[in-house]
């Protein structure tokens, strides 16, 4: 009875002091806006990078020059950085290893590709085999044709453009007529063979606005006879269907160990890419989220801060009540009563305003956020709980009151 009465008097008060209770609940909308839609957008980025990495295959491995992985076991992108001392041999080494069904190498050419007056600005030039979009099947091929293991051997100049080169390369020309123009990469003119775009995806990741890609690909070997410093930067494995990715990995790695005398480079497989994704994310949302989290803090003090006036304000209600027999405990529950009910009813609105958030961003950016029943309680949880413990100050307060001098007080 203490519980439903203590309830329906918080009620009474919030509903009586509308806009006072609003302003002391807009801390706690704020944060727990904050908090779901940071975590949501973290796990949304999660689901988003774990379809693209998944559209690769599950037994497709790649290999990066530098050791990525410390011996904390944490990750350093910095150590790829520099000369690779990835080669042809370890690719030939690697090729007959059981198991391994095909390889792909991946280099970069540092060229900016140009047509008549016209440049492709911050296009990306890969030297690459002919069986690239098997790795990589994020692409898709939509017009004409990829150049041919006969060409990457002859090192004819043959190019792949993608969609927003080809546009930026050949403005207001179809990409059917875009095919056969020349293309140019230094001093040298390459011949368009084909046009690639990235697939239809849900995901942002995989395109930004149109799908369009700003990329050009040449044959490798073509690329290693213009500029004979070209590297390896990437190769690409595809092992077979029936095999254990993590021994595949184990095997790869033994033998790269063995050829370089030393552990030189990493072996990805999809999982592990994910992991890394995964971790990057967490420690960026767990530090965005403990920063929010300062909102709450905020409207906890606020909560405090009204009640404490509220306990000032009803001081003579609080002495009628103990002097017709109202304990400690009824005038403590219903003070923290009130308090709980300000904070969770702003959690509730956050919720509520995340929601819609994550629509607008989802409509407007194409960016996912995730607002799950998780994120939801442990949102609601946060509120409710600094309600109650910003709110338990003002509570023994007003319990602990003298009737007497309460009934005096003006």
């Amino acid at each position: 009875m203490i519980i439903l009465h203590s309830i329906r008097s918080a009620l009474i008060s919030i509903r009586t002091k509308k806009v006072r209770s609003f302003l002391t609940m807009l801390g706690i909308i704020i944060g727990v806006t904050q908090i779901i839609v940071l975590i949501g957008l973290g796990e949304g980025i999660k689901k988003d990078v774990n379809s693209e990495v998944t559209q690769l295959g599950s037994n497709i491995l790649f290999i990066l020059p530098g050791k990525l992985e410390t011996a904390q076991g944490g990750f350093n992108p910095a150590s790829s950085v520099g000369a690779s001392t990835l080669t042809d041999a370890d690719v030939t080494a690697i090729q007959q290893l059981p198991n391994v069904v095909s390889a792909t190498v991946i280099g970069m050419m540092a060229a900016s590709p140009t047509a008549g007056n016209n440049q492709a600005v911050g296009a990306m030039v890969m030297a690459a085999d002919p069986n690239l979009l098997e790795f990589m099947n994020v692409f898709q091929l939509t017009n004409g044709r990829f150049f041919t293991t006969a060409e990457n051997e002859a090192t004819e100049k043959s190019i792949v453009l993608g969609k927003d080169a080809a546009s930026a390369l050949f403005p207001g020309v179809s990409s059917q007529d875009v095919i056969g123009q020349t293309v140019n990469l230094g001093k040298n003119d390459f011949k368009v063979v084909g046009i690639v775009e990235s697939k239809q995806s849900n995901s942002a990741f995989s395109s930004i606005g149109n799908n369009s890609i700003s990329l050009a690909i040449v044959p490798f070997k073509t690329a290693k006879a213009i500029n004979s410093n070209t590297q390896i930067f990437r190769i690409g494995l595809k092992a077979a269907d029936n095999a254990n990715a993590d021994q595949v990995k184990a095997a790869i790695a033994a033998k790269l160990k063995e050829l370089h005398g030393a552990e030189d480079t990493t072996v990805f497989t999809q999982e592990d890419l994910l992991d890394v994704v995964d971790n990057i994310l967490g420690l960026i949302t767990k530090a965005i989220v403990a920063l929010s989290s300062i909102s709450l803090v905020v409207g906890g003090i606020g909560i405090m801060n009204i009640m404490l006036v509220a306990v000032t304000e009803r001081t003579r209600e609080i002495g009628l009540r103990k002097a017709l027999g109202a304990t400690r405990l009824a005038i403590l529950w219903q003070f923290l009563t009130e308090s709980a009910a300000l904070g969770l009813m702003g959690g509730a609105i956050g919720v509520i305003i995340a929601e819609v958030a994550s629509l607008i961003v989802k409509q407007q950016a194409n960016l996912t956020i995730v607002v799950d029943l998780q994120s939801v309680l442990i949102a609601t949880g946060f509120s409710l709980g600094v309600g109650i413990i910003f709110g338990l100050a003002p509570a023994i307060r007003a319990a602990r009151k003298d009737p007497i001098e309460a009934l005096r007080y003006e």
